[in-house]
């Protein structure tokens, strides 16, 4: 599977999703685990985040829940203390619609190694 192209809306297969979250999870944390203490490069983690699940049809609220709500969170994989999560979700919070389409992604064959913008 193609996770770079997966669908949430065209692809009704509860497997093919749990797989999809798994692996935006690991990336996620992954990519934030090698930027951690750059708030701006942790900006660009996280555009990259909203960019993939915007583009696999997830909603926002999915999106947050994995991010910091749910157990693991994607901030619980990437080794963030609760301060630290609080401090990303306030830079979250201040990203905007241009932010996250100006982003590029990176190729899953490209992984794990993340380039930083």
């Amino acid at each position: 599977m193609d996770f770079n192209k997966f669908d949430n809306d065209a692809d009704e297969s509860a497997d093919n999703y749990f797989a999809y979250v798994a692996w935006l999870s690991e990336l996620t944390a992954e990519d934030l685990r090698r930027v951690k203490g750059s708030r701006e490069q942790q900006k660009q983690a996280l555009c990259r985040y909203y960019k993939h699940g915007e583009q696999a049809n997830l909603t926002a609220g999915e999106l947050i829940d994995f991010l910091g709500v749910s157990s693991p969170s994607i901030l619980d994989m990437a080794g963030y203390t609760e301060e630290e999560g609080d401090a990303l979700f306030a830079t979250s919070d201040k990203l905007t619609n241009d932010d996250i389409s100006r982003v590029s992604l990176i190729d899953a064959a490209q992984q794990p190694a993340l380039p930083l913008e």
